[in-house]
Parts: structure tokens; sequence; C-alpha cells
């Protein structure tokens, strides 16, 4: 989710699809046919003992005292391009007809990538030797890779019969003299570095996309940017980037949007969202297996995603997270793969991936387990 989302609690939805608190807001949404996950890689750095940043004065004493966190993944020099295919040589090794099969490429990122006014998606191609294919750049903050397996629904009846499967990768490496990675958001919430990988096949896979809803609230826009100019950008400036500052600067401005807190207004925005989705997929929360979401405090994951489903926060992967930290977008595909080798999903299990990121943005995807891969 965003880094700088309230957390305050806010009374529980009903776990039942019909009962909302409020009318919910029209969107995109989808129920698409024959689209399936069929491969999935992650490339992950070493995790670094939040404690050991605690002693060497990079992470607040009283913020780790509260959050849980116990470890988060940094990368050295890696490039994220390069993580990227090293996730996507994993995912490709997964699935029968390899890079060969693959019509498009979507690379989805939040951090910086390489060079400016540069393709990381033409040179993830050319390293994985993919070429007589399309690919572009996801730029969805948090949401890139969940907005990538909505692109992908709606690009994969499109693919020549040749090349019809669909690469989804992402990754971000936030070592930077401009980031502050342990003052990056509220308690928990506290960047890391990874990679993941997803194949996305019209025909056969480990599981199943049931239903896609994706939605923008773009009231709550200037969250993410307070009083930072437009122009010139931040980073070619030289500028620190301090989105914790952005966040500030806005909720001093705005105490309510749409005659609620900020709080609830987001809340508002992620159980509408959780709810439209398994509205799409004709489930109930009580169906649900596990719900993913992005890695931060447990109050957070409560609020926007577990109390809306009326759902325990132990059906979530967040005491997982706790010792991964927020890698962007790679956090539920992370987990996913998680649950996969260690044997904790099983055919016909219902799993909900939930994602938010300035805009702000909220996007739910659905998936049904077909037969658990051999490859865990």
């Amino acid at each position: 989710m965003h880094p700088h989302e309230p957390h305050e609690r806010t009374p529980a939805l009903g776990h039942r699809t019909g009962q909302h608190a409020h009318e919910p807001r029209p969107g995109t949404g989808m129920r698409p046919a024959d689209v399936f996950l069929a491969g999935l890689g992650c490339w992950l750095p070493a995790p670094f003992e939040a404690s050991e940043a605690v002693a060497a004065g990079l992470y607040d004493a009283a913020a780790f005292a509260e959050s849980g966190l116990r470890s988060v993944l940094i990368a050295g020099p890696e490039s994220p391009p390069d993580m990227a295919v090293r996730a996507a040589r994993t995912a490709l090794s997964r699935t029968p007809g390899g890079a060969a099969a693959i019509g498009t490429v979507l690379h989805g990122s939040t951090f910086y990538q390489g060079p400016e006014m540069w393709s990381p998606s033409a040179y993830i191609m050319r390293e994985l030797g993919i070429s007589g294919a399309g690919s572009t750049e996801i730029r969805n903050g948090c949401n890139s890779m969940l907005t990538g397996v909505e692109l992908a629904a709606g690009l994969l009846p499109h693919q020549p019969a040749s090349r019809p499967d669909i690469l989804l990768t992402t990754a971000d490496n936030f070592n930077s003299p401009l980031f502050n990675r342990w003052d990056s958001g509220p308690m928990g919430v506290i960047a890391a570095d990874a990679a993941s990988s997803v194949v996305i096949s019209p025909t056969a896979g480990f599981a199943r996309v049931d239903a896609v809803v994706s939605r923008v609230y773009p009231e709550f826009e200037a969250m993410a940017r307070g009083d930072e100019p437009l122009y010139p950008p931040t980073g070619s400036a030289g500028r620190r980037i301090d989105t914790v500052e952005r966040a500030e600067q806005f909720n001093g401005r705005v105490r309510e949007v749409g005659g609620v807190s900020i709080a609830d207004g987001i809340a508002k925005a992620c159980s509408e969202t959780v709810l439209a989705a398994l509205g799409e997929a004709g489930l109930d929360g009580c169906d649900l297996r596990w719900v993913l979401v992005p890695n931060g405090d447990e109050a957070t994951t409560r609020n926007c995603a577990m109390d809306p489903l009326g759902l325990d926060v132990s059906r979530s992967q967040w005491e997982f997270g706790c010792g991964i930290g927020h890698a962007s977008a790679s956090d539920q595909f992370i987990a996913l793969d998680h649950l996969l080798r260690t044997g904790q999903l099983d055919a016909g299990d219902h799993v909900l991936l939930f994602g938010g990121a300035p805009g702000w943005s909220a996007v739910a995807v659905v998936l049904t387990m077909c037969e658990p891969p051999s490859w865990t």
C-alpha cells in the first residue's frame, strides 16, 4: 500500500459482499475468461535485521518496538532490470513454452530503473532472448504488478497464436542517497529490495484469475505529492525524496475529504475495492483461504483489508511480511510464492491479492488455485 496511508482503526464491515456500509464507487472491474498464472519467480536479496538498523541509528527505536518488523531485504549494487531478469528466468523455466511463447512483456516499477529516457522492458527482453514481441513499462507504483495482471487479461485474447503468453516483471532497489528506506512510511512500512515475475497464459496454469477490480481515488492524489513542485523533477534537481514529509504536508492542509477523515477515506477506498472484486468473483470473504496485501503494520492490514472481509489477520501473510519489508510491487507475489513452496495452498483455494499506491490507486485480484505446480 502507499507508504503513508493513515492507519487508524475504523469499524469493520460485514464479510458478505452485499453488506456495504456506503455506496460503492463505479470503477474498472472484470471477470476474465481463460486467464491463468502459469509461472512465478522471485529474486530476493539477503535480509538485514531491523535490530541492527536500530543499533546503527538508521531505524527509530520506538517504531521498531511497535512495528513487529524483524528484517528488511536489502540488495547491493544490483540494477532493478537485472533483478527482474533473474526473477523472470525462474518464472519462464516453470512454464512449458518458456521465452519462446512470450508475445508481450510488461515491466512495472516504483523507483529508479536506470538511465533516464531508456527502456528497461526492452533491456529485459534482450537479456532473456525474447524477440518478435511487444513490451511496455508500467508506472503505477506499488500496484504495478497487479495492474499488469489487469492489462494482461485484456491483452491476452489478442496475442499471436505462436506467442500466446505475457510476461510480467517488476523490481526495485531503494539504495539511493536521495532516499532513506528506514524513514519511508508509518510503522512497519520500510522499503525493501526485491524482484518478481509472473507468466500469464490463456491455456493453463497453477491459478486462474477470476476477477480484477481497479479504482483510482484522485481526491487523495496530493497525499504523495505534498508541496513538491511538479517541475523540475525531484531527482534531476537533486532534491531528497521525502515521502513522509509530503504526506504530513497534505495531512496538515486537508483534514477531511468528502466529509470523512483521511484515514476513513482510505479505508473506504480499500474496502470498496476488495468487496467489489469478491462480488465480481461471486465469493464472500469467508470463501478466501488467504488475503495477500502489501507488507506494512498490522493495524493497516486489519483496517484496509481484513476487517472489511470479516477475516482475522492470521488469514493474511502479515507476519511473513515482517521479515521482508515493503518490496513495492512484489509483496503479494513473494507471499504467493512462499505459500506455494510451503504447501499452504490446495486446488480450489481462493486467494485475494490487494494493493494500494499513490493516486490513490486500489487494485484487487481474485485467484482460484488449480493443481499445485510441480516446481513446489
